[in-house]
């Protein structure tokens, strides 16, 4: 069975997770905190657990290969859901509600990654699909459902580990490419092949001994994707208008989630 782009089921691809935390909403906009972490939990660890299955198949058949490092976006993702609704941590679920969301959430519209498969049943086919699902899933139930409500100190941390992975992938991308002649895009800042940024692919990579980058490419998608951070995090402030002092903490900490 091969993936057919703009058929009904990928139609119903791209709509399913608005469908799913529509459901999950109303079934849970007035259950007890632990209820709705507990299935947070559930999420979380699908999440990981899909991505664990990808690596494991790829490393079985393969052996090493740069699409194990959970550096580009989506894969990234997959750990940002499961340590947000898990751990309940601030700062993972504003990775996952300012990045991973909006990415993941393209990567169910633009789903062409998966003409390349020749039978969508097979593992890395289905991880492409529940695993974009299920970060997609993830990151809004965390926010909507009030599982963890994002602080500005945490938007801040966010945006700082999001920078230090964002220098590795830019480093370790050039590694790949252009030193072991391997294929590595980690947060799609090596080229614009796949993502709809191509038009922002401008001029010649630089170079720097065995680095190359391309400065306008890379620097306009980072000032794109601060853009979104920005507007992400205010949105999920206006879901706290009426619950302002709402907090949420950590597993790890002796202080008790505020409930409504």
């Amino acid at each position: 069975m091969r993936w057919e782009m703009w058929s009904v089921w990928h139609i119903l691809y791209i709509v399913s997770p608005i469908v799913l935390i529509f459901i999950l909403w109303l079934a849970l906009r007035k259950a007890p905190y632990k209820v709705r972490y507990a299935i947070g939990v559930v999420i979380g660890l699908v999440s990981l657990g899909i991505l664990i299955m990808r690596n494991v198949d790829i490393y079985l058949n393969n052996g090493f290969d740069p699409e194990i490092i959970p550096l580009q976006v989506c894969h990234f993702g997959n750990i940002m859901v499961f340590i947000a609704l898990v751990f309940r941590s601030k700062i993972a679920t504003s990775i996952a509600w300012t990045l991973n969301l909006i990415s993941a959430f393209s990567s169910l519209i633009f789903a062409d990654a998966l003409l390349g498969y020749s039978d969508i049943m097979c593992i890395r086919a289905q991880a492409y699909i529940w695993g974009h699902l299920a970060i997609v899933l993830g990151s809004l139930y965390a926010v909507i459902l009030k599982v963890v409500k994002i602080d500005f100190k945490s938007f801040c941390w966010g945006i700082m580990v999001t920078f230090i992975l964002c220098v590795s992938a830019i480093v370790l991308n050039s590694y790949f490419n252009d030193v072991l002649g391997l294929s590595a895009n980690y947060f799609y800042l090596y080229n614009s092949k796949g993502v709809p940024f191509e038009f922002l692919y401008i001029g010649e990579r630089a170079v720097y001994g065995w680095f190359t980058i391309n400065w306008i490419y890379t620097f306009s998608v980072m000032s794109i994707f601060m853009i979104i951070f920005a507007v992400f995090y205010w949105l999920q402030k206006l879901l706290y208008l009426k619950d302002k002092d709402y907090q949420t903490y950590h597993i790890f900490s002796k202080k008790k989630t505020m409930r409504r």
